[in-house]
């Protein structure tokens, strides 16, 4: 576990490295043992060409770490995170605008962020050890810990496992344990909408203690904040650590628009968790 105090070393988990399979091997042992790392390499360069030749660099480390997966139904490997929300290819991912996100868990057992432009003001990455909210819950309300060991109501999205309609999804819990290894899978949004929709209700009882896990997901003494710098990658394991971002203004240019690559990662047998939180290839269709 860790805290906001962290932020004051993030040398302990920063590597000043290229993108490559060696780097990557020193990577996982501190993804390990703080739930993330920072790879610092030198930018790239604005140019198409120069971005292209990063994305294969990329490609390269993360098929080191595990196996890369597609992140939505448009099959990209290497997604550009930026805002579209003034272009045709706008959509309702939070992470293709310049919207603030909150805390939450993505899909595979680790992402990559790479970053080619920041913003011109905020867009601050906010990272948050799930292992230290448990133990603050635990020392405020136990049971509101025990409420989120049980299933919850999940929602399934259009493409999830090749499946075309949105929908209700087998509950499950947003904490697990598989044997001294703590995770979390977590996205609200999804857990409210499969109760109003199809039910069960969330009790008084769970709203609580996802309240309370919401409350120490965003304490300040809790979280690690950074904005990443060009040529800097993170790696993050998102069954260990929860991420956020600020919402940001761009540059006026948009040859300078917050930019950075994206890449999922799936790691099940170098990180495992327990199976309901094994999310595998989210996008894949499933073989009937």
């Amino acid at each position: 576990m860790w805290d906001a105090g962290l932020a004051t070393r993030l040398r302990d988990v920063t590597l000043n490295a290229p993108l490559t399979p060696a780097t990557a091997a020193r990577a996982i042992p501190i993804v390990r043992r703080f739930g993330f790392a920072i790879v610092a390499s030198a930018p790239c360069g604005r140019g198409a060409g120069a971005i292209t030749a990063r994305a294969d660099d990329l490609r390269v480390f993360g098929a080191a770490l595990g196996t890369p997966v597609v992140q939505s139904p448009r099959a990209e490997v290497v997604e550009d995170v930026k805002d579209f929300s003034d272009t045709g290819e706008r959509d309702d991912r939070g992470y293709r605008s310049g919207g603030e996100l909150t805390p939450h868990s993505d899909p595979p057992t680790l992402i990559l962020l790479h970053c080619l432009q920041p913003a011109q003001e905020g867009g601050e990455s906010h990272l948050v050890n799930v292992g230290s909210i448990v133990h603050r819950m635990l020392a405020t309300d136990p049971d509101a810990v025990d409420e989120l060991f049980a299933p919850l109501p999940d929602w399934r999205v259009p493409g999830q496992y090749g499946i075309a309609e949105a929908g209700p999804a087998a509950p499950r819990p947003v904490l697990a344990r598989h044997g001294a290894t703590l995770s979390c899978v977590l996205y609200r949004p999804y857990i409210e909408l499969a109760a109003d929709t199809s039910g069960p209700a969330l009790t008084a009882a769970q709203t609580a203690a996802l309240d309370l896990f919401a409350m120490f997901s965003n304490d300040d003494d809790l979280t690690v904040r950074f904005v990443l710098r060009p040529g800097e990658t993170l790696l993050l394991h998102n069954r260990a650590v929860l991420h956020a971002r600020t919402d940001y203004v761009d540059w006026p240019d948009p040859d300078r628009r917050r930019h950075l690559l994206r890449m999922w990662i799936d790691a099940p047998d170098r990180f495992p968790v327990h199976p309901t939180h094994e999310l595998g290839d989210f996008f894949r269709p499933l073989v009937r």
